[in-house]
């Protein structure tokens, strides 16, 4: 069943990485700017954050599997309006019924690792999901430059499709209810206190931040890179796509590290590390385009730093936070990703109203990801210090 999980987990990274190469060839196509045309990321992340504050809770209620059921549905049939549309307005359409639909598996691929394991084996076993997870952004661009050289940008759709309907004979065959306590009616009023209580939780709330710069910084590198690499580098979008399968191996990079040091460093020391990274990696961004320009011999390893961090601050991040909820691990995991999204999001229109978008700009957005981050994990050391000493009130 780990497989499935998997799979689910990966469901919203293919929405974002198999279609980021087409995503030029979809400006040319349908006539709009560069902005306009990644309104079909940020709209896609709209539907994805908004749509976990929905699965987490019910989950609580009806059990994981009708909810993972439901979001693989509507992921198919936004990748169905998607494929058919004959109109920019139209793929928007489709590009928020999937996020809708993907909500539901990322959200809950992490309330199931919850439910199965505690502790360092959580931690552990994260680590070991975000080292296949962090394939996604690794292959999907390849597999989606070569859809989009062979077959154009409705062949990403395609794929898309054909994955939600394999997805959903799996739940329907494969996949075990993980929910163990026994199921209570979904009362929306407690819902709203639970929601209340877990926003409340400055512990769990900053690491769920960090994990949304975290995952703002893959977005962000899906979001500029094809233009970077095809606009102004003047490469194909196949080729496209090897540049980010070589640059998105440092998330598999990252997670492998992490999984091998989780035993012996713990993961608050390597959530420090990891923004930290992120942080060097957007100066060395700029730094190299001010002194050389975009040049990829900068570009693909420096690019494959900022991933590295990723994949060290993913499982970690998820792993702290969680440790530290000990119930209604549905809504837990709904505030989690709904966060984790909604800061994406918002990262997201910013750039869409930055008109001109390069190398310099991403090192500029991973510098202050990284730097708020290591802020916040100050503040988390001081919450933890004044949680021991009984002088928290001086920190509120």
């Amino acid at each position: 069943m780990f497989y499935v999980v998997i799979l689910l987990a990966v469901m919203s990274l293919m929405g974002t990485d198999l279609f980021a190469p087409s995503l030029p060839a979809i400006a040319n196509f349908f006539g709009q700017s560069v902005a306009h045309t990644q309104l079909t990321i940020s709209l896609f992340l709209l539907g994805f954050a908004i749509s976990q504050l929905f699965y987490g809770p019910l989950s609580d209620s009806y059990g994981r599997k009708p909810l993972l059921m439901l979001g693989t549905a509507f992921f198919v049939l936004g990748s169905a309006i998607c494929l058919f549309s004959a109109s920019f307005e139209g793929i928007c359409l489709g590009r928020i019924i999937q996020g809708i639909g993907v909500g539901g598996g990322l959200s809950l691929s992490r309330v199931i690792l919850r439910d199965l394991y505690h502790g360092p084996l959580l931690a552990q076993r994260s680590s070991q999901i975000a080292f296949f997870i962090s394939a996604t952004p690794a292959v999907a661009p390849f597999v989606g430059g070569l859809l989009q050289q062979y077959f154009g940008f409705r062949a990403s759709f395609v794929f898309m499709l054909l994955y939600g309907v394999m997805l959903f004979i799996l739940l329907l065959s494969v996949f075990q209810e993980t929910l163990a306590e026994k199921k209570s009616a979904f009362s929306l009023r407690e819902t709203f206190l639970h929601y209340r209580k877990i926003l409340s939780h400055r512990l769990f709330m900053c690491y769920v931040t960090i994990a949304g710069f975290s995952f703002s910084a893959i977005i962000l590198c899906a979001n500029i890179m094809p233009f970077i690499i095809q606009n102004t580098l003047k490469l194909s979008a196949m080729q496209n796509g090897e540049i980010l399968l070589i640059a998105a191996l440092g998330l598999s990079f990252g997670a492998f590290l992490s999984g091998r040091m989780v035993k012996e460093i713990s993961p608050e020391k390597l959530v420090s590390s990891g923004v930290i990274l992120l942080a060097i990696g957007g100066i060395l961004l700029m730094l190299t385009y001010t002194l050389f320009g975009t040049r990829l011999f900068f570009l693909i390893p420096l690019i494959f730093v900022n991933m590295t961090a990723c994949g060290i601050l993913f499982p970690n991040a998820l792993a702290v936070a969680f440790s530290s909820v000990h119930e209604k691990i549905g809504t837990a995991g709904a505030v989690y990703g709904a966060s984790q999204i909604a800061i994406s999001t918002g990262i997201n229109f910013l750039l869409n109203s930055i008109p001109h978008q390069n190398q310099f700009l991403l090192g500029v957005f991973y510098f202050a990801l990284g730097s708020v981050g290591l802020l916040l994990m100050v503040k988390i050391s001081l919450v933890m210090r004044c949680n021991r000493t009984n002088t928290c009130q001086a920190l509120r």
